[in-house]
């Protein structure tokens, strides 16, 4: 357990309302909901930006990238010379989608 300080005005008013711990509990608790549901939505926004960019999903272009080497040449050549900067990148969004997913349905579960 952490140990914070509320304002005294809030502690105040959500005490009104019944006990202080769980109503700072369930205030946290949505708040974390909502920044999460946030960050996955930014995160599937950039994994279907990358999609469209490379018109393909992230597993098949990774499948691509190590055994078609016709397929990196048209990259570095027509698409996107720096593709592997946009790989890591997307790699960190694709991932970051189920680690995410998994943190959230952990919270609503409990």
């Amino acid at each position: 357990m952490v140990n914070i300080a509320i304002k005294e005005d809030y502690a105040e008013i959500l005490g009104s309302f019944g006990d202080l711990q769980s109503a700072i509990n369930l205030a946290v608790q949505r708040y974390t909901i909502e920044k999460i549901t946030t960050k996955i939505a930014e995160l599937k926004q950039k994994n279907f930006d990358y999609e469209i960019k490379y018109h393909s999903d992230y597993p098949t272009f990774c499948q691509k990238i190590q055994h078609d080497e016709k397929f990196i040449a048209y990259l570095e050549d027509k698409v996107e010379k720096l593709w592997e900067i946009d790989l890591s990148d997307w790699e960190f969004s694709y991932r970051g989608i189920t680690d995410w997913t998994e943190k959230l349905q952990t919270i609503l579960l409990a």
